[in-house]
């Protein structure tokens, strides 16, 4: 692949950039629920972790019993959020601003991206302009652009990262005082999300091979990571003994459980989907207008357009740009982690599709024989747009309707009142001391003041890779976890999008079929599907 050298960038680039940014927080303005907190379930540990540094507490999950320290996501990006708790601690109404950050974030993502393409070289304008508009007019990224979770910052801070690494690795900074913050720069994407820490080995690799000054810049990187590292391992005092802590606290507990054969199914699975998700998370109209095709028919489709993708950044990876060799770093960590890989391709969308367009350009060559084979491109293009815009209109429309942001349809659809008439409930009826059971509990937390937990040990190498209905235990394991944090109710809501959703109502039924007395409904919504329980761990309700 032969690639641009590097251009200046005029007023044109910044127009187009600009354009770019507006278009997300045009789209993000359309499909956002502001006010809505929990859906994500991470989003709200997020938030929860922001109020406790803002009034004080420390970086702990005042969410859970006991308040234990965070110390499974890095402080940078809840701690930004505590400074918009700190000067507007009225909540709900605060979430409107923390939810602006992110689409801020994604605005300025697809906007810089561009610029970083076309400023270093790695594709034409009209490549990098139109993954963009792809990636600002996607469900996939307006939705990650829209709630209080880290993705967006997290691309901007590896934006910010990979373009000062560019600059030195062309004009060396000879300050050490310089290379030392370059290296703190490569370490703050780890500080957001912990995937990040793969820029820093890319990052001094490039520099020792291009005969940059390296120690200062490891030593700025280390002083960051290692300050993280050494915070995490106050986990350890959470496991093996509690699970149910230790999910909140620890990811490597996931592993402990894996054997060889599950590892290599994590990998193999991992990879195939990641190849899948390349692809279709940018083109998510006309995933929708395809949808009447076979699923296999669809699976073949974007697993094709996906290895070429990859084909192609591996391809450019063998020159040694930073690029390449970064999204090659990243993709290796995706394939290993125990989760399915959707959430970790949206931070990098806009290169992926970059490269996909490209390589679908290059397919002119055999097109030269078609009259108006660029204009056939173009019409392509456009109608991708128009596919995605269409989707992003119509989901918008029904999160207006429902005022519950969710990146699927559930069927039937799930209205924020219907929480809300749980919140009023709970409010209600229990007191501040008490303890509340709930797959959303952190939803649950920050709107009711009641602090929970999932009453469930997530087991994703069995959820998502194995037998998804062993993921969660059995109705004794539930038992047990009830007589050990002893809530006093049970909250069972729908979670759309959620593996757990299922296997964790079956548990549920099968719980109040085997132990009829643990479970006392004691609230059922206008939607049957949200229902409160009143808890008695012994199976006797008095």
């Amino acid at each position: 692949m032969d690639l641009l050298a590097p251009l200046p960038l005029d007023r044109r680039d910044k127009l187009i950039a600009t354009i770019l940014a507006a278009v997300v927080l045009v789209a993000g303005y359309w499909w956002m629920v502001g006010g809505v907190c929990g859906i994500y379930h991470d989003d709200a540990v997020y938030v929860s972790t922001a109020k406790a540094l803002a009034e004080g507490q420390g970086y702990r999950l005042i969410n859970l019993p006991g308040a234990p320290l965070q110390t499974k996501y890095p402080i940078l990006y809840p701690a930004i959020l505590a400074i918009i708790w700190k000067l507007w601690p009225s909540f709900p109404n605060n979430l409107v601003a923390m939810q602006a950050l992110s689409l801020l974030a994604g605005g300025a993502v697809a906007g810089l991206a561009y610029l970083y393409l076309v400023r270093f070289g790695y594709f034409t304008r009209g490549v990098a302009l139109g993954a963009g508009l792809l990636c600002a007019t996607s469900i996939n990224y307006l939705y990650f652009s829209t709630l209080t979770l880290s993705e967006m910052p997290f691309a901007l801070l590896l934006l910010a990262a990979l373009w000062a690494l560019e600059e030195q690795v062309r004009a060396p900074k000879r300050s050490k005082i310089r290379q030392f913050f370059l290296g703190i720069l490569l370490a703050l994407p780890c500080m957001c999300r912990t995937i990040g820490v793969t820029l820093v080995p890319v990052g001094l690799f490039v520099l020792y091979r291009q005969r940059r000054p390296v120690r200062w810049v490891a030593g700025g990187a280390s002083a960051i990571i290692l300050s993280w590292f050494f915070w995490t391992l106050a986990s350890k005092i959470y496991f093996p003994d509690d699970h149910i802590t230790g999910y909140y606290t620890d990811y490597f507990s996931w592993w402990h459980e894996n054997g060889f054969s599950v590892v290599v199914r994590i990998i193999f699975y991992n990879l195939f989907y990641s190849m899948i998700v390349s692809s279709c998370l940018g083109l998510s109209g006309l995933e929708k207008a395809l949808s009447s095709l076979s699923s296999i028919v669809m699976i073949v489709l974007y697993y094709m357009l996906g290895i070429l993708t990859w084909i192609i950044i591996g391809n450019n990876a063998k020159k040694y740009r930073i690029l390449p060799l970064y999204l090659i770093s990243y993709l290796s960590i995706v394939i290993l982690w125990p989760w399915p890989p959707f959430r970790f391709i949206v931070p990098i969308l806009p290169f992926l599709l970059a490269y996909l367009i490209y390589g679908v350009s290059v397919t002119k060559q055999w097109l030269t024989f078609i009259p108006g084979y660029r204009s056939v491109l173009l019409v392509m293009m456009g109608v991708l747009l128009a596919a995605n815009l269409a989707l992003v209109f119509q989901r918008g429309q029904s999160h207006l309707e429902t005022r519950y942001p969710s990146i699927i349809c559930p069927n039937p659809p799930v209205s924020w009142s219907s929480c809300e008439a749980v919140f009023d409930w709970v409010r209600l009826h229990t007191s501040p001391k008490d303890i509340i059971a709930s797959g959303l509990d952190t939803m649950i937390y920050l709107y009711t003041g009641r602090r929970g937990f999932r009453p469930f040990v997530g087991r994703p190498a069995l959820m998502f890779y194995g037998d998804a209905s062993q993921s969660l235990g059995t109705p004794e394991d539930l038992l047990q976890v009830m007589k050990v944090y002893q809530p006093r109710y049970l909250i069972h809501t729908p979670m759309p999008g959620f593996g757990e959703e299922k296997p964790f109502a079956a548990l549920l039924r099968k719980l109040r079929q085997e132990y009829p007395g643990a479970l006392e409904p004691v609230f059922v919504g206008a939607d049957p599907r949200f229902v409160i329980f009143a808890v008695w761990p012994d199976g006797r309700s008095p």
